[in-house]
């Protein structure tokens, strides 16, 4: 694919996975913020509420901790409902990391740049959560 930037990061949770990009300027909880029945962003993240988490590589500044959050992103993928991957500026909390691992989301963190500056909704992302690389391809 030509015009696709290569970004460096940590790798988390192994798996490559790909989807358009949901950028969210706000942090975000598993446990509260998205219904898991459809995946809508239904808590205060203002940026992305009433968007669909579904089927996208889901961009954020961080995850907000919570112990039940593995079972939130667990009931996502039982609903067809989760993000392909995640892509998060800082480590993720350990709740939905073990979620992710359940629901075989890759999961990226600490990107060697600001990917909430260079991505934006609706690029075309692949995420190697295995090899830690972040491939962007801008959309339109």
């Amino acid at each position: 694919m030509s015009g696709t930037r290569e970004i460096r990061a940590r790798a988390i949770v192994h798996g490559q996975a790909e989807g358009p990009a949901l950028v969210s300027a706000e942090e975000i909880s598993f446990l509260g913020d998205l219904d898991i029945r459809t995946g809508e962003v239904v808590g205060e993240v203002p940026s992305i509420k009433g968007a669909k988490v579904g089927g996208t590589v889901l961009v954020i500044p961080h995850s907000v901790g919570s112990a039940g959050a593995w079972r939130f992103l667990y009931q996502l993928f039982v609903h067809g409902t989760h993000p392909a991957a995640i892509v998060t500026e800082a480590l993720p909390d350990s709740s939905l990391v073990q979620g992710a691992i359940l629901a075989k989301v890759p999961i990226v963190c600490d990107p060697a740049e600001d990917v909430l500056k260079i991505i934006k909704t609706g690029d075309r992302v692949e995420v190697d959560g295995t090899e830690g690389v972040i491939r962007v391809t801008q959309a339109g």
